[in-house]
């Protein structure tokens, strides 16, 4: 049998930042058999597309071409977002309540960054223009070993946390490396 990982992220293809950052947790701190775990991305091409008509039809050839290579295949779909100002504007808490409940509803696992990507693995917020050159930085200086991975593990948002661990932990397929 093998699994399919399906990250759902907010960047489009072009920049692919937030996929290099996610890879890289995924390699750095999980063992795993490459010829039984396959790792998916989906550009949602911004955050407020997760629940399109588009982006849930790319998901669900994704989850069925997986499956016709084998009947036992199973996928999980991991979305994931940046909390913005959750804490200081209503819209952004609410966007994160509905994504939640998106999520929960399709049976997709919810993976936060506060506020955002960047700020958790790099210590901050990065201009839309500097996104792609600061992951590409980030892969080719190999900082994901500078990240602590208490600060992937938290159950509520907190600036510089996510919980993108908690979720792959629960995930079959990968298994946390002991450091």
């Amino acid at each position: 049998m093998g699994v399919q990982l399906i990250f759902a992220v907010e960047t489009n293809k072009k920049c692919n930042s937030d996929w290099i950052y996610i890879k890289d947790t995924v390699e750095h701190f999980y063992a795993y058999e490459r010829t039984q775990l396959k790792l998916s991305v989906v550009y949602l091409d911004g955050k407020g597309n997760y629940s399109s008509k588009k982006k849930q039809k790319e998901i669900d050839s994704l989850i069925s071409q997986y499956r016709t290579t084998s009947k036992t295949n199973q996928s999980k779909v991991i979305c994931c977002f940046d909390c913005d100002d959750y804490d200081s504007k209503q819209e952004d808490l609410k966007f994160l309540e509905d994504a939640e409940k998106f999520c929960k509803d399709k049976g997709y696992e919810f993976v936060w960054f506060c506020k955002d990507v960047e700020q958790v693995y790099i210590g901050k917020r990065v201009a839309d223009m500097q996104k792609k050159k600061e992951a590409a930085n980030f892969k080719a200086k190999k900082r994901i070993e500078e990240v602590i991975p208490e600060n992937l593990t938290a159950v509520k948002y907190r600036v510089n946390k996510s919980n993108i661990m908690k979720v792959l932990d629960q995930c079959p397929g990968v298994v946390r490396k002991m450091k």
